[in-house]
């Protein structure tokens, strides 16, 4: 008998098992422009900048001006962000179950009237206290147990402490051995009056004051630091670092990103940098890179989290943002810089957003027919690498 070839396929059966595209998810329009407004803002932003570097550098805008209007958007933008944390992190109120009359009779806990069952609750020792009630100590917030409020046994004193976890009492450090004895004989540590939301915001305060005055003393080494180098290398260089933040910016990130689009940031910071060492004294440098800092590192925080908690607000911050842009184009083209040029200038930015956004999308799904992803069972098989090994 006459063997099959290594090459031998079966003619009926060859291609019965093909597929074209399995996982292959097709766009809708609509949607991919809404997810294009993203993209819209940040070009925005970056136009915003450029157009306030160009009038601050010919003169046309004060930098007092600008750095002013920046600081009160930031603070505003910090109030709605400070705002939507403090509601995500509100901890929710259960309501009490409301007792009938007819379950006061009832010898169920979980019947009982809510005053009779917290009392019955505060005179039953808990489970985790109940291996220490011999010794007249509890537990501090801290995991060390501490002498309690009554009399303590004889032959206890009363700077002894345990780790209410075996595993950790090597762990214990010196400043907790002072709080327990503190608390043990009757000083208790000091505790800040102020709520732990509270305590972030002026830790934020502080963080803000401290890049102020940092930026204040930095502005005239930052003025000098490219004083030896071209003009046409810096407008080189700050034109490539603005390409490497557009390109490499967090397009996708959520609210939960904890350093967003790092390189993208980064490269932005730096092309504010060399660009505001071309400004005529400290205070235009100052002014610039405290703008930079606002718009490249606080604003896309903001951004992020007003899409995650108002679509509608996303939508006018996108269409006043192109507006903005538009309008500082018109300004910084024109050598008066009149409205006539503002309008102008925001019209035809306004219809570069919107051809961008419509015609990416409609390329983007064109561009899906020409998609073809053969696979069948004739493909090699992919390993799947699990905790066991191999598969």
């Amino acid at each position: 008998m006459m063997a099959d070839p290594d090459n031998y396929t079966d003619p009926p059966t060859f291609l019965s098992h093909l597929q074209r595209n399995p996982r292959l998810q097709p766009y809708d329009f609509w949607p991919l422009v809404a997810d294009s407004t993203v993209i819209v803002q940040h070009l925005s932003s970056v136009v915003v900048f450029i157009c306030c570097f160009v009038g601050i550098y010919e003169d046309k805008v004060s930098p007092s001006y600008v750095s002013t209007l920046g600081n009160v958007c930031t603070v505003l933008g910090w109030g709605f962000w400070d705002y939507w944390v403090a509601h995500t992190q509100a901890p929710r109120v259960i309501p009490k179950p409301t007792a009938t009359p007819g379950s006061q009779s009832q010898t169920s806990e979980n019947d009982r009237p809510d005053d009779q069952y917290a009392d019955q609750q505060r005179s039953r020792p808990s489970s985790r206290d109940s291996d220490f009630a011999g010794l007249g100590l509890n537990l501090n917030p801290r995991g060390l147990v501490v002498p309690s409020d009554s009399s303590h046994p004889q032959g206890m004193p009363s700077t002894q402490f345990a780790p209410s976890n075996p595993s950790s009492a090597s762990s214990a450090t010196s400043s907790q051995i002072y709080t327990t004895q503190n608390t043990a004989s009757g000083h208790h540590p000091f505790t800040s009056p102020l709520s732990p939301r509270n305590q972030q915001r002026l830790a934020t305060l502080k963080s803000a004051v401290l890049i102020y005055c940092a930026l204040l003393g930095l502005s005239p080494i930052l003025k000098s630091l490219t004083i030896s180098t071209s003009s046409d290398s810096i407008w080189a260089i700050s034109a490539s670092l603005m390409c490497l933040n557009i390109f490499f910016f967090d397009y996708g990130g959520g609210v939960g990103v904890k350093f967003p689009a790092s390189l993208s940031t980064n490269a932005a910071l730096m092309s504010s940098t060399v660009l505001a060492s071309r400004l005529p004294s400290a205070a235009h440098v100052f002014s610039l890179t405290l703008f930079s800092m606002e718009i490249f590192g606080l604003f896309p925080i903001f951004r992020r989290h007003l899409r995650h908690e108002s679509w509608r607000g996303h939508l006018a911050l996108t269409f006043a943002l192109v507006l903005v842009a538009g309008g500082g184009l018109g300004f910084v083209w024109s050598k008066e810089g009149s409205w006539q040029a503002m309008l102008l200038g925001m019209l035809l930015w306004s219809l570069v957003a919107v051809l961008g956004m419509g015609g990416c999308s409609w390329w983007l799904i064109r561009l899906q027919h020409y998609k073809n992803v053969v696979t069948g069972p004739w493909d090699p098989a992919r390993p799947v690498i699990r905790a066991g090994g191999w598969e």
